[in-house]
């Protein structure tokens, strides 16, 4: 992942979370709620997936090709 550095402080690239609208929420909870109610185990990465997307379509996108680096831009690298 690209950094860069300003007067010794590294700066890492964030994913932009577009602002959270009742519509975008509703999706999310309802997917949420999907997942405690069918119960249904082998859905549910499909459906957090849903909920990631509804929340952060970018990240969601940047997980579903590269699951090591979407990680890294929340939590940071590993190194």
């Amino acid at each position: 992942m690209a950094t860069v550095t300003v007067d010794g402080i590294e700066y890492v690239p964030r994913a932009e979370i577009p602002e959270l609208t009742d519509e975008r929420l509703k999706l999310a909870l309802g997917e949420l709620v999907s997942i405690q109610y069918f119960r249904e185990h082998h859905k549910a990465v499909a459906q957090a997936w849903n909920v990631l997307h509804a929340l952060a379509p970018e990240l969601a996108e940047l997980s579903a090709s590269d699951p090591r680096a979407a990680w890294q831009r929340i939590h940071g690298s590993e190194d």
